[in-house]
């Protein structure tokens, strides 16, 4: 395949993905969420209350994917900033990604993105491609716990829960995308993204559950 139609083929199947993602609503989008943090917390790998507590802004994310030399994922999930003690309203996001490399099988992962500074989270919502590379994306003390790390606090930490089978090395992003027909549905036609995180809106129902799991 000659690289420039590889490069089509990697990006309209970034798109194809995105696309799949648009339609959850954001209350099950928050639901799968808290299922997500608790996940995280009853595990061998529970991110630590400091974290949390640190965080400038947060991003939970279910995705799936699935590889056969080339590869994507899709998939959908919310993201918070820091308000306080607490959290913001949560807006919901989108992901979708390709990849190119020895790699075969499908997945679903679970992703929490940890932001630590406030330039990570206009990053974040401005920048449109976020990169995720596999090799930073490891739970545990020895990688993401500040009490553990041995240096500066790192702008953002990654924890990544994984099922099913999946072999190989990736090369590529993970591409994010605000989705404003989801929020929209949810805080009315003229909610703007800064608006929902400065709390302009009414949080919807369950937001504090989930706020409880991150404090």
């Amino acid at each position: 395949m000659k690289l420039t139609q590889l490069v089509r083929t990697l990006s309209l199947f970034t798109v194809a993905l995105a696309l799949t993602a648009c339609s959850k609503p954001l209350g099950e989008r928050m639901g799968e969420a808290l299922s997500v943090v608790r996940g995280f917390q009853n595990s061998d790998h529970a991110i630590p209350t400091l974290v949390f507590e640190n965080a400038k802004g947060i991003a939970i994310l279910r995705e799936d994917s699935g590889a056969l030399i080339i590869g994507g994922a899709g998939g959908e999930g919310i993201f918070m900033k820091r308000a306080g003690l607490s959290w913001s309203a949560p807006v919901a996001v989108n992901t979708g990604s390709a990849s190119i490399g020895l790699q075969a099988g499908g997945q679903s992962r679970d992703i929490i993105i940890v932001m630590n500074t406030d330039n990570e989270v206009s990053n974040f919502l401005d920048s449109g491609l976020y990169g995720l590379a596999e090799a930073s994306a490891v739970a545990g003390p020895a990688k993401t716990d500040p009490y553990n790390a041995g240096g500066p606090v790192p702008a953002t930490y990654y924890y990544i829960r994984s099922k099913g089978l999946f072999g190989g090395l990736l090369v590529g992003g993970v591409h994010f995308s605000i989705s404003d027909k989801v929020n929209h549905e949810t805080y009315g036609d003229s909610a703007t993204i800064g608006d929902i995180l400065r709390d302009k809106y009414p949080a919807p129902a369950g937001a504090s559950v989930l706020w409880q799991s991150l404090n």
